[in-house]
């Protein structure tokens, strides 16, 4: 899913506002904690592992409204930059919640019989809960994959425990009673509770329901080349969903809105008809497979748009679009709204497939080229049969060098493939000279 547009901020800023973001929310209760603490009243160690309790308690609070269920989150900052942010400041909290226990322990050994659940106060009960419930966290989203979690289960498991952490830290924190006394410490620790708890109703009750009030029929499920399917769909009573090249939605079946198995799609129709959207999706296991058994007239749901929709930019730029294998998806939801608005723009397509007969949209990139007098497409394949007579190989620096125009500077670039071939071909763009703000990218794995 690359991301996506409209957004006043290069991909760097963005990263950058959202790095000081998350500094803001580190810094900030050290120093109300330590600041609102009269000198001689806690032990410096103490009051500094408080603090540092307090600001995991933040980051838990800002992992859940700032995470990558929110569209407005991912238009603005970009879905890589936020789920990437996510992803360390989750190791961070579980970090300063071990630091949080070990100073404690290190200050006053005697602390050690806290972990005597038996016999220990609510207060210890309550934090050993929350640090059990964030280790789980952890170890279930870092070793997924190896534990053999299913996606919809893992993020069932991910919520939970979550909900868990939210509530065992606030106990602790209420239980404790050190700090929740002073007004500042109150109300700081109420809003961030309050902040994350409606968040997470939101995302997970009320716009699923408002989700669920905009329906959408299938039109047609139809093979492509390369072992995919497009879906297509139709609004149901409403006027479609107005989204912008190389966005993502997520779908679910319309009888279960409520359920955690839904899954990011970008769309690769074209913008110009909201209403009619569609979806180009390779079978890989889970829902994937399950969309081909999708009949004419079944209901759906979409969620979105989600992601940055690609920069319009200046008009008399061309566009560089950089594609493998089912990458490909953004780049023909460019080409199709461009070919829709009778477009002039220079375009570059740079696709990589594996044999000639896996290349999905092959005849339709041919038509394109006729509808679209600047466009040029090349296709490099991985397995090419004896007497091919384009490109071999994957899309790599040394093919973008080759087709590269020399006025690259004016130029845009929308990257989507394997994360391998998305860091070398970012990285030659922008030695040859493009702006970093005018590549956009996204790699899948």
């Amino acid at each position: 899913m690359p991301t996506t547009s409209g957004s006043p901020f290069g991909m760097a800023a963005r990263r950058a506002l959202l790095i000081a973001l998350y500094g803001t929310v580190l810094l900030f209760p050290l120093a109300l904690t330590i600041g609102a603490i009269k000198p001689g009243s806690q032990g410096r160690l103490v009051v500094f592992s408080d603090a540092l309790a307090f600001t995991a308690l933040s980051l838990i609070a800002l992992q859940v409204v700032a995470s990558g269920r929110w569209a407005s989150t991912t238009r603005i900052f970009g879905l890589r930059p936020v789920l990437g942010l996510h992803r360390q400041a989750g190791k961070a909290t579980l970090v300063l919640v071990v630091a949080h226990v070990a100073i404690l322990m290190v200050d006053d050994p005697s602390r050690l019989h806290l972990f005597d659940l038996p016999e220990a106060p609510n207060r210890a009960r309550a934090g050993t809960v929350a640090v059990v419930a964030l280790a789980g966290l952890a170890v279930t989203s870092i070793w997924r994959a190896k534990l053999g979690m299913r996606f919809e289960h893992w993020r069932a498991t991910h919520l939970a425990l979550t909900g868990v952490v939210i509530a065992a830290s606030f106990a602790h924190v209420i239980w404790v009673n050190a700090y929740t006394s002073l007004p500042v410490i109150r109300v700081a620790v109420l809003v961030l509770v309050l902040a994350a708890a409606a968040s997470l109703f939101w995302a997970r009750v009320a716009h699923p329901y408002r989700t669920a009030l905009k329906p959408y029929r299938v039109v047609s499920v139809h093979p492509e080349r390369g072992g995919a399917v497009t879906l297509e769909l139709q609004a149901d009573g409403h006027d479609g969903l107005r989204f912008g090249p190389g966005q993502f939605a997520r779908l679910r079946p319309a009888h279960a809105p409520y359920s955690l198995d839904d899954h990011p799609f970008t769309l690769s129709s074209s913008a110009a008809h909201p209403e009619h959207p569609s979806f180009t999706v390779k079978a890989l296991g889970d829902f994937t497979t399950d969309v081909a058994d999708l009949q004419p007239g079944d209901e759906v749901l979409v969620d979105g748009p989600h992601g940055e929709a690609v920069h319009d930019g200046d008009r008399r730029r061309g566009r560089i679009l950089l594609a493998a294998g089912i990458g490909i998806t953004p780049a023909m939801s460019v080409l199709r709204t461009a070919a829709e608005h009778g477009s002039t723009r220079r375009f570059l397509l740079l696709y990589g497939s594996r044999q000639w007969q896996d290349v999905t949209f092959r005849e339709e990139l041919a038509v394109l080229q006729h509808r679209l007098p600047n466009l040029q497409v090349v296709h490099a394949l991985s397995r090419a049969e004896p007497g091919w007579p384009g490109e071999r190989g994957r899309v790599t620096e040394q093919l973008l060098r080759r087709y590269a125009p020399r006025d690259i500077a004016r130029w845009g670039a929308l990257i989507c493939g394997p994360a391998a071939m998305v860091a070398e071909t970012s990285v030659a763009l922008a030695l040859m000279g493009m702006p970093m703000h005018a590549i956009q990218a996204e790699g899948f794995e």
